[in-house]
């Protein structure tokens, strides 16, 4: 479907939407009720599921199977219990800061997530080589200088938050780098970011006209939201499940890709 056309349907509004397939990141807690997490994993949606411990339970490893793809949040140091969910689409999500890379390595079973926090750097850059993730979540606190986008553009799957308000230094970003950027829904423009991928970050309660906005605005956007382990919040993002569901005509088609769709 081409951009034009897609516009075009899309600004019929939020009961005529026609999407070629929109993806849904899900924060979710290991808390959450095991009905409300069973109708968010779904194949449009990736799940991070955030812990208190290195056990998951098997009723929850068995549903996160359902998604698209997940990550799920360990916590040095880790053992055989920690390992056993990561199969399959399910990988797991780790912090940088502080972290042993080699030992990490050693025990990893592949799809690893990642938050890094601060400037790209080169040292940085090498425990990310040694690790290699698939998505790689980078607080930066503010908008890289050319040197960090060099380096964090070799990189797949790499989600880019805190950019600052803007406007945004496109001259430091090099050609064809594909770094998405994290916006909140309120300041997503027809500018963007750049010419960068967007993922936005939609509240809860979810007002599906900002999504149709957005989406006009944005087509090849993919969305974010916040769950933990409110019902209520898992409810409404469920909603909006069902309303992006409605408007894909192959929902099959939009499966989250092997690389968790960081990228």
């Amino acid at each position: 479907m081409s951009a034009v056309a897609l516009l075009l349907l899309l600004a019929a509004g939020p009961s005529g939407w026609a999407l070629p397939g929109v993806r849904l990141h899900v924060q979710v807690s290991e808390d959450l009720e095991p009905d409300r997490l069973r109708s968010l994993a779904r194949p449009e949606v990736v799940l991070w599921v955030t812990t208190r411990s290195n056990g998951l339970r098997r009723s929850t490893a068995e549903t996160l199977q359902q998604a698209g793809s997940a990550f799920v949040q360990v916590h040095p140091p880790l053992g055989a219990p920690a390992l056993a969910p990561f199969v399959g689409r399910v990988g797991p999500w780790v912090a940088e800061r502080g972290l042993d890379v080699a030992r990490v390595r050693r025990w990893s079973p592949g799809r690893l997530a990642v938050d890094v926090v601060g400037p790209f750097t080169d040292e940085l850059a090498a425990r990310l080589r040694i690790l290699r993730p698939v998505a790689i979540r980078w607080a930066r606190g503010g908008w890289p200088d050319g040197q960090e986008w060099h380096r964090a553009r070799s990189f797949v799957g790499v989600e880019l938050s805190g950019p600052g308000p803007g406007p945004f230094d496109c001259t430091a970003v090099p050609p064809r780098t594909a770094v998405r950027v994290r916006l909140p829904i309120r300041a997503v423009t027809g500018d963007g970011a750049c010419g960068l991928p967007l993922r936005v970050e939609v509240p809860v309660p979810v007002d599906l006209g900002d999504v149709q906005r957005v989406l006009v605005l944005q087509p090849s956007a993919d969305l974010l939201a916040a769950v933990e382990d409110d019902a209520g919040r898992a409810s409404e993002v469920g909603r909006l499940l069902d309303a992006l569901a409605g408007a894909t005509p192959h929902r099959a088609s939009v499966e989250a890709p092997p690389d968790g769709g960081a990228r």
